[in-house]
């Protein structure tokens, strides 16, 4: 089995992981559930759900489009701590001031994608 393929099976709940959109939409997601099919997964800034196969991709939407995870790669615990914290701002919806952005959420949103592209997990 290749790496790329064993990677679903060393994620648990709380991980967050990194995907691509059918069109390259980044997305950082925090897993929420593990199971023996697959896992479930939640975007950070959007809340939205995602269910995900044991092959770390989504079902074809009817619009086309699906998401595959490209890195699970784990952040370091500073920024994980900082990505939770926005998971949770977001869920909560809270309303303006306490939706602004602090510095820490904004590095987290600028610089996370270059730690989960020099992690890459390999190509089939």
């Amino acid at each position: 089995m290749s790496l790329r393929a064993q990677a679903p099976d060393a994620l648990k709940a709380g991980d967050l992981i990194f995907g691509l959109g059918a069109g390259g939409q980044e997305k950082l997601l925090l897993v929420y559930r593990v199971d023996h099919q697959g896992f479930s997964a939640r975007h950070v800034t959007t809340q939205m759900n995602f269910r995900f196969g044991r092959d770390g991709r989504t079902r074809v939407y009817a619009d086309g489009g699906y998401i595959t995870i490209v890195s699970t790669a784990r952040l370091p615990p500073e920024l994980h701590e900082v990505a939770l914290e926005l998971d949770r701002k977001f869920a909560a919806r809270p309303e303006y001031p306490d939706s602004v952005l602090t510095k820490a959420e904004i590095h987290l949103l600028l610089t996370h994608k270059k730690h989960f592209d020099a992690n890459l997990l390999p190509a089939d």
